[in-house]
């Protein structure tokens, strides 16, 4: 699969089978997310905090989203807190948490994406947990160091179906060029 082609072909996967990934199939992965460009060469920006197994990740997904309902900041977007059927990882069997600079981190994020995708996983980018897991409690209940902030988590795991691809999506794009005065 080339890259453009894991581009247009990815999708985020809600549903995932159970079973359990190999380690050597995620450190795959998160070694290939390590190949994004840090900001000055030799640095190591990111932290990559892994969770396991399906039961505990949903008993962690609970708790983030009581949390997330109980602390919610003002302001819409958190309806999914509400809803009895939202599922913060998706029963997916792994989940990524990436700490460190912002800019940083969602390279990498980017990249574990597609090198699941490409390696026959099913990924998604869920950002319902973050509140909670910026807590202290929940960074050392995870085993994220307290001087690190987590950024990204990922969930992974084989996929139990694959959404119908979307109808492609025009970006607004604003060309601002340099213009001649006459």
């Amino acid at each position: 699969m080339d890259v453009i082609e894991a581009i247009r072909s990815r999708r985020s996967i809600r549903d995932y089978r159970p079973d359990p990934l190999p380690r050597a199939l995620i450190g795959a992965v998160i070694s290939d997310a390590a190949q994004a460009p840090p900001p000055f060469a030799g640095q190591v920006p990111w932290t990559f905090t892994v969770l396991e197994g399906v039961e505990r990740i949903v008993r962690l997904g609970a708790r983030a989203k009581a949390y997330a309902r109980d602390h919610r900041p003002d302001g819409g977007g958190w309806a999914w807190t509400e809803r009895e059927d939202f599922k913060v990882f998706w029963n997916a069997p792994v989940v990524v948490i990436i700490s460190g600079p912002v800019e940083d981190c969602c390279r990498a994020g980017q990249l574990i994406l597609l090198s699941a995708h490409a390696r026959g996983l099913g990924a998604c980018w869920v950002g319902a947990p973050m509140l909670w897991l910026r807590t202290a409690e929940a960074k050392a209940e995870v085993g994220i160091p307290a001087d690190l902030t987590p950024v990204s988590a990922i969930c992974l795991g084989y996929a139990a179906a694959v959404p119908e691809p979307r109808e492609p999506v025009e970006p607004t794009v604003i060309w601002s060029a340099e213009t001649t005065l006459l």
